[in-house]
């Protein structure tokens, strides 16, 4: 089966799960007999997280996880809320219920009436950095069961950095006249995770909706904290080096008139030369799409320029002896087709065509 028919098929049951029936607000009389801590070692954190305090730790960033396997049929978690989270519940690889903001600290259900035995959780936080910065208290069990150990972690990772397209900003939502609200973001659904999915690939997502290149409000200038709007919090990026890197940018830099070429080529190669000093063995693939267009604003040929600029980079960088960069041109979204998502964002249709092209990317170049 081609790659583009095996994700449309993935796409249509995914929305189901994730925007259709099985979404529920979970309830705090979920409370069961057995408390397991957030510092568990059984316990995996995927993404970045601010671990201040082990025992209620926390994260910000979109598609940051908690990953367990568990006995029994029946499991809940402590969270404290301090925004408007929406998490992704996902029962033995398969996305379930959404976990739906509640006030301060609450006890939610993730599963119940499951099979007698032993089961995967993951709890993926939909939702994006200025949404919230909820912390994670532990797992609930049933009496006489318990938290075991997982599989070793994947080999392979994919950091992606961006901005709204790259978050799954209203990607949830029926139409582009829809705003967003927090109930219309799905990371889960955005087309870093897809792809990520689909290799078997640990995933980062360092994105955060209106941020640009180069000059003010950047990303790079954020790009080395746990938590976005905190300057205090310092990752470490010898933890889970990403195999790949994939910067898509420039959609917002490119509003009204666009950059001066020089200046924002500039900053974004030595964005790159950091990304590689960080992670030297990675591929870093400089991305366009897929709200870029030569057709609005009328006569500006945005995407015709940003293409010509992003090509002359990979050269450049790869003239100076880094083999491992490479250009990816994302489709222009089809709104017709395949529908639009608030505020005129791409739709969960449009990521699953674009997780296509990446997955082919990944497959080409790092064999996977």
């Amino acid at each position: 089966m081609k790659i583009a028919a095996r994700f449309q098929i993935l796409a249509a049951a995914l929305v189901f799960c994730a925007s259709g029936l099985a979404v529920s607000a979970l309830a705090e009389d979920a409370a069961l007999p057995v408390s397991v801590p957030a510092s568990d070692p059984n316990i995996r954190y995927m993404g970045r997280w601010d671990f201040k305090d082990k025992n209620a730790p926390r994260c910000n960033w979109a598609g940051c996880a908690v990953q367990a396997k568990f006995q029994g049929t029946t499991l809940g978690a402590k969270i404290t809320f301090n925004g408007n989270d929406h998490f992704q519940v996902v029962i033995d690889g398969k996305p379930t219920d959404v976990v739906k903001p509640e006030k301060g600290t609450a006890t939610v259900s993730l599963a119940k009436g499951l099979a007698n035995g032993e089961h995967t959780v993951e709890l993926f936080k939909r939702t994006e950095t200025y949404v919230g910065k909820p912390q994670f208290l532990g797992f609930q069990l049933e009496a006489g069961k318990k938290l075991l150990p997982l599989p070793p972690r994947p080999k392979r990772g994919i950091e992606m950095v961006g901005d709204s397209i790259t978050c799954g900003y209203g990607n949830d939502a029926t139409n582009v006249n829809q705003h967003f609200t927090p109930e219309t973001e799905n990371n889960y659904m955005a087309y870093g995770a897809i792809a990520a999915r689909e290799v078997g690939a640990e995933y980062s997502c360092i994105a955060y909706s209106g941020r640009k290149m180069f000059p003010d409000n950047t990303m790079p200038e954020i790009y080395d904290r746990i938590v976005a709007d905190d300057a205090g919090t310092k990752w470490d990026f010898t933890q889970n080096v990403p195999s790949a890197v994939l910067i898509n940018l420039g959609t917002n830099d490119f509003r009204g008139n666009g950059p001066e070429e020089k200046a924002w080529t500039d900053a974004y190669k030595a964005f790159v030369g950091k990304v590689r000093k960080l992670y030297p063995d990675a591929h870093i693939y400089l991305a366009i799409g897929s709200m870029m267009s030569d057709g609005y604003p009328p006569g500006k040929k945005q995407l015709s320029t940003i293409r010509a600029w992003h090509q002359q980079m990979v050269k450049d960088l790869t003239d100076a002896g880094d083999k491992k960069v490479h250009f990816i041109e994302f489709a222009p979204q089809d709104i017709n087709a395949d529908g639009g998502g608030a505020d005129w964002h791409p739709s969960i249709k449009t990521h699953q065509k674009m997780a296509a092209k990446l997955v082919e990317a990944l497959k080409k170049d790092l064999g996977w």
